[in-house]
């Protein structure tokens, strides 16, 4: 396994464990987001292609920041659709 992916796994074993609470440091899959939205793989992928959250890529594997997901939250409050 590539040494960075190692490290992700780590710091979200750390994070199950130690409960970490800073958003910053708090990272949620690409499965995990889909699922906390209760939208589609697709939909997901628009909104990455269109700029809309940020994420990192580890070997075709999506991971997003916590804060970057509040983020996204606060530029889209009130609107209809995203």
């Amino acid at each position: 396994m590539n040494s960075l992916e190692v490290k992700v796994e780590q710091l979200l074993r750390e994070y199950r464990i130690n409960q970490i609470r800073d958003p910053q440091f708090i990272i949620l899959d690409n499965a995990d987001f889909i699922q906390m939205f209760k939208i589609s793989p697709k939909t997901a992928q628009t909104w990455r292609d269109e700029g809309l959250i940020q994420f990192a890529q580890v070997k075709g594997k999506i991971y997003y920041k916590l804060k970057d997901i509040q983020e996204f939250l606060n530029n889209h409050k009130g609107r209809k659709e995203i």
